[in-house]
C-alpha cells in the first residue's frame, strides 16, 4: 500500500517543493496589503472573574503585547497593544510570543497605536493541506491527487454559484443548483475515476436518487408548510431562509446518495471482474448484503455530521437555562430535517444502485451474445 513507486517519488518531491515555496511566499510580508506584526513579548496585566445571572462563570484577562511591525512604511517599529481575552475564548483570542498577526496601526504625534485584526494562520493551512496531499499520494498515488483536484474544481464552481446568486433573483437558488449539480457530479466522478461504464452508472444513479430524495423532502416540507422548522439561525441572512434551507437539503442529498452509489457500484463491478460466471441473482444478493452492511453506519455518519456543528450552540442554550425542548426546536430542527432526508436518500440509493447495475450487467451479457 505504501510502496514508493517512481510516480509516487516524483509526486512527493513536487509536493515538498511546492510546500516549501508556498510557506516561503506566505512570509513575504511586503507582498501583503495588510500590516503584519510579530509578537515579541506578552504580559498578563490583570484577571477579572465574571458571573452571569445563571451562575455561569468566566475569567477575562488583560494582556499587553509588544509587537514588531514587519512591512510597509512602519516596518521595524514597535507598537504596544492591549488585548482582552476570556478563558473560554469564544469571541476572543489569547496571543503568544512569536506568533504573527494582522494589525490595524495608526500613527498620531509619532506615537503608534492600534489593534489586532486576526492571527496569521495561512502557513498552518498550507502545512495541513500538504499533509492531506501526502496521505492521498501514499494511499492512492495519482488517483488521490485527482480526488483533491476534483474537490478544488467543485469548490470553485460552488463559489461561482454563490457569487452569481448575489446578482440574481433570491428565489432562483434551488433552480440554479438543479441546473449545475449534474455538472458537479459528472466532474467529481469523472476526474476521480475516469470516463467509463462504472462512472456513467454512478452519475446516473446519483442524479436519479438525489432527485427522488429531494422531491420527497420538498413535497413533505411543503405540504406541512414548513411547520416544525425554525429559521432563527438564519435571521441575519437577507435572502429567504426557506430557499437557502431547500438548497442545502439538495446538496446534502447529493452527498448521501453519491457515497452509497459509488460504494455499491465499485464493489459489484469488482465482483463481475473477478468472478466472470457470476449470475444476476448472485450479484443482486451481493449488492443487497453490501447495502445492508453500509446502511446503518452511513445513516449514523449522516446524523453525526449534521449534529456535530450544532453542539456549541446547544451547550450555550442549555447553560443559559433554556429547556431541552426549546433548544432542540430552535437549534436542531433544521439539522434533524437534513439528516432525515439524507437518510431517506441513503435507503433509496441501495435498491436503485443494485437494479441499475443489474440492468447494465444483463444488457452487457446480451450484447456479448
Amino acid at each position: 500500500m505504501f510502496s514508493l513507486t517512481t510516480t509516487k517519488k516524483i509526486s512527493l518531491i513536487i509536493l515538498l517543493l511546492c510546500t516549501l515555496l508556498a510557506v516561503y511566499a506566505s512570509f513575504q510580508f511586503e507582498l501583503r496589503t495588510q500590516t503584519v506584526g510579530k509578537i515579541i513579548s506578552e504580559t498578563n496585566l490583570q484577571t477579572e472573574k465574571q458571573v452571569d445571572e445563571h451562575g455561569n462563570s468566566d475569567e477575562t484577562t488583560q494582556q499587553q503585547l509588544n509587537l514588531l511591525i514587519l512591512n510597509h512604511d512602519l516596518k521595524g517599529k514597535m507598537v504596544t497593544i492591549q488585548n482582552s481575552y476570556s478563558t473560554s475564548q469564544v469571541k476572543d483570542h489569547k496571543y503568544h510570543k512569536n506568533e504573527y498577526v494582522f494589525l490595524q496601526v495608526e500613527s498620531k504625534n509619532e506615537e503608534l497605536s492600534g489593534h489586532i485584526i486576526e492571527l496569521k494562520r495561512d502557513h498552518y493551512l498550507i502545512l495541513l493541506t500538504s499533509l492531506l496531499l501526502l496521505i492521498l499520494i501514499l494511499m492512492s498515488d495519482l488517483s488521490g491527487l485527482l480526488t483533491f483536484f476534483s474537490f478544488l474544481v467543485n469548490g470553485l464552481l460552488l463559489s461561482g454559484i454563490f457569487l452569481w446568486y448575489q446578482k440574481i433573483n433570491s428565489h432562483l437558488l434551488v433552480l440554479l443548483f438543479l441546473i449545475t449539480i449534474p455538472i458537479l457530479v459528472t466532474l467529481t466522478l469523472t476526474i476521480a475515476n475516469g470516463w467509463n461504464k462504472k462512472t456513467q452508472l454512478a452519475i446516473f444513479t446519483t442524479l436519479i436518487g438525489s432527485l427522488l430524495t429531494f422531491l420527497i423532502g420538498f413535497v413533505v416540507i411543503t405540504l406541512l408548510s414548513h411547520k416544525g422548522l425554525h429559521y432563527e439561525e438564519m435571521e441575519l441572512v437577507t435572502r429567504p431562509p426557506q430557499i437557502l434551507f431547500l438548497s442545502s437539503l439538495l446538496i446534502g442529498c447529493i452527498g448521501a446518495v453519491m457515497d452509497v452509489a459509488i460504494t455499491i457500484i465499485s464493489s459489484l463491478f469488482e465482483l463481475i471482474e473477478t468472478k466472470h460466471m457470476i449470475t444476476s441473482s448472485e450479484l443482486k444478493k451481493a449488492g443487497t448484503q453490501i447495502g445492508e452492511d453500509i446502511m446503518g453506519p452511513m445513516i449514523n455518519i449522516m446524523f453525526f455530521s449534521y449534529l456535530s456543528g450544532a453542539i456549541p450552540l446547544v451547550l450555550i442554550f442549555l447553560k443559559n437555562q433554556m429547556s431541552f425542548n426549546y433548544t432542540f426546536s430552535i437549534v436542531l430542527s433544521l439539522e434533524i430535517a437534513r439528516a432525515l432526508v439524507g437518510s431517506i436518500g441513503i435507503i433509496l440509493a441501495i435498491p436503485l444502485t443494485i437494479h441499475f447495475t443489474l440492468f447494465v450487467f444483463k444488457r452487457g451479457k446480451l450484447n456479448e451474445c
